[in-house]
């Protein structure tokens, strides 16, 4: 049975890098990256959100179609509303596929630190500006309490990314 891997998380955990990873080590497997997807739209930078929600809707369909062919998607994706982990649940019953949600998660000040000194790119660099623009620091680290207890309500495992390896094993042994 296929499976949809959800790996959710605040911003920096490490969501995007340890997506191409486990993708890389199960091959056949689809990265469905929202917020590259997100960045092929113009002017997507300038609506940010608005544009999120017509992906999402077409990334919905991709991993859909992608799933129903038997295959597994990862999907690196900041989610902290109930509503919307019930798109993605329900996208994953409907292609006959199992959805696997998971928090990542790392001690605070490391979080912190890795937000602060990634990559910056396109995608990051609008990403960094809206969580500026909201709040900053501590905007980050109440997303980080929220998906935290959104795992307990959804009894979701919580993966630790202090160390990739050990990451990306559990990420194996919950989809394998």
């Amino acid at each position: 049975m296929p499976v949809l891997l959800h790996l959710n998380g605040p911003s920096g955990v490490g969501k995007s890098t340890l997506a191409r990873a486990h993708a890389a080590a199960h091959p056949g497997t689809l990265l469905c990256d929202i917020d590259e997807l997100r960045s092929w739209v113009s002017g997507w930078e300038d609506d940010f959100v608005g544009t999120g929600e017509a992906v999402r809707q077409t990334a919905l369909a991709l991993m859909t179609a992608y799933l129903r062919s038997g295959r597994d998607v990862v999907l690196p994706q900041l989610i902290v509303t109930p509503a919307q982990v019930e798109r993605f649940e329900a996208a994953a019953a409907e292609a006959g596929a199992t959805y696997v949600g998971v928090v990542l998660d790392v001690a605070p000040d490391t979080l912190l630190e890795r937000l602060h000194a990634r990559e910056v790119t396109p995608v990051t660099a609008v990403i960094s500006r809206i969580i500026e623009e909201r709040g900053g620091d501590p905007l980050v680290l109440e997303g980080r309490r929220q998906l935290l207890d959104l795992a307990g309500e959804r009894d979701w495992p919580v993966v630790d990314t202090t160390d990739r390896d050990a990451a990306l094993d559990a990420l194996a042994r919950l989809v394998d």
